[in-house]
C-alpha cells in the first residue's frame, strides 16, 4: 500500500497517465487495488467506522473532547472541576 503512517497517499510505481493515451489495464487495476486497500484501512471522518485496534496518540493531546454524557464516555477535566456526579464502583 502506498498510504504512510501519516495518511499521505502516494500512488504506486508505473503509473504512466499520460493525457490522450490507452488506459492499461495492468497499472490501472493494481492503482484500483491500492486505492481499494487504502481506503479500507481508513477511518471515516464522520465515525461511521469503528476502530479495531488502540489509538496511540504518543503524548499527543485530545482536543474539543465533549463533557460526557453516557457510562462509557471520556471524562473532561471541565466535567470533574465542575460536574456533580455519583461514581458507583459496583462489585469487585
Amino acid at each position: 500500500m502506498s498510504r504512510n503512517g501519516s495518511g499521505v497517499y502516494s500512488l504506486p510505481a508505473g503509473n504512466p497517465v499520460v493525457t490522450q493515451t490507452t488506459i492499461s489495464s495492468t497499472w490501472a487495476n493494481t492503482t484500483m487495488n491500492d486505492l481499494a486497500s487504502a481506503m479500507t484501512d481508513s477511518v471515516a471522518a464522520d465515525g461511521q467506522t469503528p476502530m479495531t485496534g488502540d489509538l496511540d496518540l504518543n503524548t499527543n493531546k485530545i482536543i474539543n473532547l465533549a463533557d460526557p454524557t453516557l457510562a462509557q464516555d471520556a471524562v473532561t477535566i471541565n466535567f470533574l472541576q465542575t460536574g456533580t456526579y455519583t461514581v458507583n464502583c459496583g462489585t469487585f
